[in-house]
């Protein structure tokens, strides 16, 4: 007898497992829908995003010039030298300094530069007193 009830003890114990688990996945299941719904409202705006741009692109006349090509037009006709830009603008003292304090501005001689996650975002003409 005490066998029959530690079977009837565990077949509970399972069946209480499997009805905690297949109320889980009814509830994974409504955040996925929620989710869904999401994705395709965020979708849908990209779409017509896309759609906006690709209709004033194509009503202008005007002919845009990436930065990466405005560097490379620099570096290639006017031999401009990348690298000792670089060095000039991460200079071993400031690297350190960014190495230390992370996030933030800095001053390099007669500008500044802003870095934001290891990435020099901006440069800033130091303001003469």
């Amino acid at each position: 007898m005490k066998h029959n009830h530690l079977k009837g003890s565990q077949i509970k114990s399972i069946q209480v497992l499997i009805s905690k688990v297949t109320l889980e996945i009814d509830n994974i299941k409504e955040q996925q829908k929620v989710l869904q719904s999401f994705m395709d409202k965020k979708a849908h705006q990209l779409k017509k995003y896309k759609e906006e741009l690709l209709a004033l692109q194509m009503q202008s006349d005007e002919i845009i010039i990436s930065e990466h090509a405005i560097l490379r037009y620099l570096e290639r006709v006017y031999k401009l030298d990348i690298t000792k830009l670089y060095k000039e603008i991460v200079t071993p003292k400031v690297h350190e300094r960014i190495k230390t304090f992370g996030n933030g501005t800095y001053s390099v001689e007669v500008f500044s530069i802003r870095v934001v996650d290891n990435v020099v975002v901006t440069v800033l003409a130091e303001e003469s007193h």
